[in-house]
């Protein structure tokens, strides 16, 4: 229950983060869940779900509220694909998972190393 209040949390968090403007708001909070789980192999999948999440919403509810198109196409031309505009959009949720996966496994390190270090001494 601990894992998934947690996450619950940490996304709702990064969304509105995001929102808010702090477009780093998902690596923080990706952070702060690995603390709290120091897990690897639970933290880090969250932590790239925390991260996919907190840029998905906002930018879903940027498309419903004035569409993306225009600045999808426009951004796609300049990287070089004409016409494909769901290419920067799939970037730019790939830097969010990748905020979120990199906070959480640098979360998850840091509270492993913190949690034994203080062992056997």
């Amino acid at each position: 229950m601990r894992r998934t209040g947690g996450a619950v949390v940490c996304s709702v968090l990064a969304i509105a983060g995001v929102l808010l403007g702090f477009w780093w708001a998902p690596f923080a909070f990706g952070l702060a869940f690995g603390v709290i789980q120091p897990r690897a192999r639970i933290a880090l999948p969250v932590g790239a779900a925390i991260g996919l999440v907190g840029w998905l919403f906002p930018l879903a509810a940027m498309a419903a509220r004035s569409g993306l198109g225009p600045a999808a196409e426009s951004l796609a031309a300049i990287l070089g694909f004409v016409h494909q505009a769901a290419i920067p959009v799939i970037l730019t949720l790939l830097v969010g998972t990748l905020l979120g996966l990199t906070g959480a496994w640098l979360g998850s390190a840091g509270g492993s190393a913190l949690s034994t270090s203080g062992r056997g001494a």
